[in-house]
């Protein structure tokens, strides 16, 4: 007997107080569980459909690019741990960062190198050579504190000041004085010198606190992923939380990478295409087959956040994934490599914008004799994708 057969037999009957009234309860949670059932069917048959239709994409992939069979697929992973393999063994050989690859690591040379091309990077308000000589009194409520080298939010410290050299560290629950800040700063391996401050950025969709990071992964004019970042809580990615989609805005899947916790209603960056085609410029200025391109999505349009050589973490990436994004790095190279023979300086290249050299007084960068942070110049028309950027904002 059905639900609605019940239903009318109950109607006819007289009103019977505490039996009828259980008699329909049970009804009505009879037809819920059949609603639910029903939609959990509908749901485990569109999970199955999306399963098949990721492996018939990985199996057509296969054919389309096979690997040799007594052959290592690509994998960015392994190019990754290579990579950082490497430039420790770089780095006695070239102790002054004459190399593309060592030259990456310093937040002002790259906003330097970003705004030669007509890319938006934060004011400025402060640069000092030494820790000790910070000084924080002059700058506005909010700013960020930064050192030119490091990585994963070590040395910067997003502040507001919240009394008379009291600074609150913002997504944190910390409040530091000057002091406090030059022993950090100091004494962190991580963090190296010179310190500077700029604006704090705000952001065109406010999320958290702290603005989104818009994390773009380019192999030399091609970018393979794009990851949004959001960060609830400064410099702690045990509470962090990400998306990740393709260069058209495709989610990428919620397995896509290991231990990531993933969201997809992070808002992605708009429009896309702008953040798309600052990193595929970037990434053909510098002499390297992979960089990640850190942007801000902020109400005056991307604005730089970093260039990242090496990205910390596992980068664990579902396998058709890091096949997919190794190869691109594997081809890369050799693009790269074939654009020297046909001329292009093996250097990172300026664009042909006026840009600020932001160092202070005696640093190397301003010396007579600069070797290893020349400026090296070319016309984007040849090497890089000359007229394609949005215009910078401010």
């Amino acid at each position: 007997m059905t639900g609605r057969s019940v239903r009318g037999i109950l109607r006819r009957l007289p009103v019977l107080g505490p039996v009828a009234r259980r008699a329909r309860q049970a009804v009505h949670a009879e037809e819920l569980i059949a609603a639910r059932d029903d939609k959990i069917g509908r749901l485990r048959r569109q999970v199955a459909k999306e399963t098949a239709a990721r492996k018939r994409a990985q199996e057509q992939l296969a054919i389309d690019r096979p690997e040799r069979l007594d052959s290592t697929p690509p994998s960015f992973r392994r190019n990754l741990l290579e990579l950082r393999r490497n430039i420790d063994v770089l780095r006695p050989h070239d102790p002054e960062a004459f190399h593309p690859a060592l030259q990456i690591p310093r937040k002002l040379r790259n906003y330097r190198l970003a705004a030669s091309h007509g890319v938006a990077v934060p004011d400025i308000l402060g640069v000092w050579a030494r820790a000790r000589d910070i000084d924080l009194s002059d700058l506005p409520e909010v700013f960020v504190l930064k050192s030119d080298v490091g990585a994963g939010g070590n040395g910067v410290f997003p502040l507001r000041r919240v009394e008379a050299d009291r600074y609150a560290v913002i997504g944190g629950d910390e409040v530091l004085s000057t002091a406090d800040l030059q022993e950090r700063l100091a004494t962190r391996k991580s963090a190296g010198a010179p310190f500077f401050a700029e604006r704090f950025l705000q952001q065109r969709v406010p999320a958290e606190e702290i603005p989104d990071d818009v994390k773009i992964y380019a192999h030399y004019g091609q970018v393979t992923m794009v990851m949004v970042r959001q960060m609830p809580v400064h410099a702690n990615l045990d509470h962090a939380r990400y998306r990740y989609t393709d260069a058209r805005g495709q989610d990428l899947g919620e397995d896509i990478a290991s231990g990531a916790r993933v969201d997809l209603s992070i808002p992605l960056p708009e429009p896309l295409g702008d953040f798309i085609r600052v990193a595929e410029h970037l990434s053909k200025a510098l002499a390297v087959p992979f960089i990640r391109v850190d942007i801000y999505d902020t109400v005056d349009g991307p604005v730089l956040g970093e260039l990242t050589r090496a990205p910390g973490g596992k980068q664990r990436y579902r396998r058709d994934h890091d096949i997919a994004m190794g190869r691109a790095w594997d081809e890369a190279r050799w693009r790269l490599d074939l654009d020297v023979i046909d001329g292009r300086p093996l250097r990172n290249l300026h664009g042909l914008h006026l840009a600020t050299n932001h160092y202070p007084e005696g640093h190397r960068s301003r010396q007579e004799d600069p070797r290893g942070w020349e400026v090296v110049t070319a016309d984007c028309a040849q090497w890089c994708f000359g007229g394609h950027l949005p215009p910078a904002q401010g």
